[in-house]
């Protein structure tokens, strides 16, 4: 399966003073001193670094309900998945790490 960017459109006003995560947080991994290390990390990364993963998990939760947002046709599905076996690989630095989280604006 190809990589599926998951940046949410947003409607915030961006005079406003912080601009709004556009990825959901559940998208966000916290890797602790153990994991690092069990994942061969043993220095820290420059902020802006570009790391790729390739994880497997298990599905510890799934839900589908009658449509509620009316942007498709299908039912909505939602999935929890645990994070059983990961692999990270550096690929060095993103131009602009900002630029690449929240677009051009």
């Amino acid at each position: 399966m190809a990589l599926v960017n998951l940046k949410r459109e947003s409607s915030v006003d961006y005079s406003t003073p912080y601009a709004a995560n556009m990825y959901p947080g559940g998208l966000c991994l916290y890797l602790d001193d153990d994991t690092c290390e069990a994942l061969g990390l043993t220095k820290a990364l420059k902020a802006g670094t570009e790391v790729s993963i390739t994880a497997r998990a298990i599905v510890t939760s799934s839900t589908e309900s009658l449509e509620q947002d009316g942007d498709d046709m299908g039912n909505d599905v939602s999935l929890q998945l645990q994070i059983t076996d990961m692999q990270t690989k550096t690929a060095g630095m993103v131009r602009n790490a900002a630029k690449e989280l929240y677009g051009a604006d």
